[in-house]
């Protein structure tokens, strides 16, 4: 178990820091694009792809993150009035077949991203292999379905009220 915390630690830091990292040099190529174009009129000719790149990775890894954290867009609103029985079957059927989503996404991302180095698809400004760029989708919906399934395994072993509780107690938290 120590072992999985270690990994778990670890990779919410290689998280954190592919979401920080693609943010930065997103705001930095268009801030380099803006001031090429506006004040000497020109251009890199890469800076538009690469903020496009380094957005999308940021995104998809920040998802993931949000998942983890158990921050993500969820209706419950009239499933909170059920009993807590009925809640935590629904909220886990939720997670199951978002995690089958995922899963499915990842699978395809895989083969998107292994036909791209096959054919040796290169992007069109960068020149660069075009599967570096869509590694994005496998990688940021594989860290999804993992923590979809760490959600599964901690609601799993909670019980309906105490998953409320720990509904409301979060909201508190957060001032809703």
């Amino acid at each position: 178990m120590q072992v999985l915390r270690f990994f778990d630690r670890l990779l919410d830091h290689v998280e954190t820091a592919v979401v920080a990292l693609g943010l930065t040099v997103g705001v930095i190529a268009t801030f380099l694009e803006v001031i090429l174009r506006y004040i000497f009129g020109g251009s890199t000719g890469w800076g538009g792809e690469l903020t496009n790149f380094a957005i999308i990775w940021a995104a998809m890894v920040g998802a993931a993150a949000g998942i983890k954290s158990g921050i993500h867009i969820g209706i419950d609103v009239w499933v909170r009035r059920f009993p807590p029985p009925v809640f935590k079957a629904v909220l886990l059927s939720g997670i199951v077949v978002s995690g089958l989503f995922t899963a499915a996404v990842t699978w395809l991302g895989v083969e998107l991203v292994l036909f791209s180095m096959g054919t040796g698809q290169v992007t069109a400004e960068m020149l660069i292999p075009r599967w570096i760029p869509y590694s994005s989708v496998p990688v940021g919906m594989g860290l999804m379905t993992l923590h979809l399934a760490q959600q599964f395994v901690r609601r799993l072993r909670m019980s309906g009220q105490a998953i409320l509780d720990e509904l409301k107690a979060a909201e508190v938290s957060e001032g809703h």
